[in-house]
């Protein structure tokens, strides 16, 4: 028997309404980012003074020799965790509210970015495939970068052997295309109609990340959708309508 489809995703569960659920992702977004803030803050401050002793030691030793670049890797180690750091500021400093006319180049790459940045699991590949023709949309550059962190996020987590996510950028007529595409186990058909509908998940955690996705596309007058089979993986379609050349 087939259902007929609801104007918004959000309507379709009994509890849940748009205006609740906005309320639940703004409330976490802005705990999540104050934590973040603060957590970077206690990071920098022991780091600053780590750095500081390992260049005053490297100074006095001879360059060459085992001391002097074991020092080197220790200080090495040390500029990637402040570079996480500054990637974790940078996403936690956006604020939602900010609208304006972006590159989606711009906002894909930082996303990818802080993906590498926080990322362990060195099996784990992005790669890039992106248009270079200039892609401006109209938006907040927060809400787009969320949706780019969710489907990368989720793509991750869809490869839990480790794998290939590639994520492009094109243009199409009127509108800029990011699609996600992972090598996963794919999505059961039974589960892909309700993807992004509240509280959906192949996998633990709430579910609201894909269905806030959602709705921040439609919000700005664009789609995702998702094309999948059992084992071919996942494409997640971000369509948005292109804004003028001012960035």
């Amino acid at each position: 028997m087939q259902h007929a489809a609801a104007a918004s995703p959000f309507f379709d569960a009994d509890s849940a309404t748009p205006e609740r659920e906005a309320l639940l992702e703004a409330g976490r977004l802005a705990s999540l980012g104050e934590l973040v803030r603060g957590l970077a803050h206690e990071i920098n401050n022991p780091l600053f003074g780590m750095l500081g002793l390992v260049d005053i030691l490297l100074a006095d030793l001879e360059p060459g020799s085992p001391e002097h670049d074991r020092l080197l890797l220790v200080r090495q180690s040390g500029l990637e965790i402040k570079e996480i750091t500054r990637a974790l500021l940078r996403f936690a400093r956006a604020e939602p509210n900010d609208i304006g006319t972006f590159s989606l180049h711009r906002i894909a790459e930082e996303a990818v970015a802080l993906v590498r940045c926080t990322n362990a699991d060195k099996s784990f590949e992005l790669r890039e495939d992106y248009c270079r023709e200039p892609l401006h949309v109209h938006g907040s550059p927060a809400r787009l970068g969320q949706v780019f962190l969710s489907l990368l996020v989720n793509a991750q987590q869809a490869l839990p052997a480790g794998g290939t996510t590639t994520i492009r950028l094109e243009r199409d007529g009127d509108s800029a295309v990011a699609s996600v595409t992972d090598a996963g186990a794919g999505i059961d058909p039974s589960i892909r109609k309700h993807l992004f509908e509240p509280f959906t998940t192949t996998k633990a955690g709430t579910g609201l990340g894909l269905a806030a996705s959602f709705e921040i596309a439609r919000a700005y007058g664009g789609d995702l959708s998702v094309v999948s089979s059992v084992g071919t993986g996942a494409t997640f379609v971000l369509k948005l309508p292109l804004a003028g050349d001012e960035s």
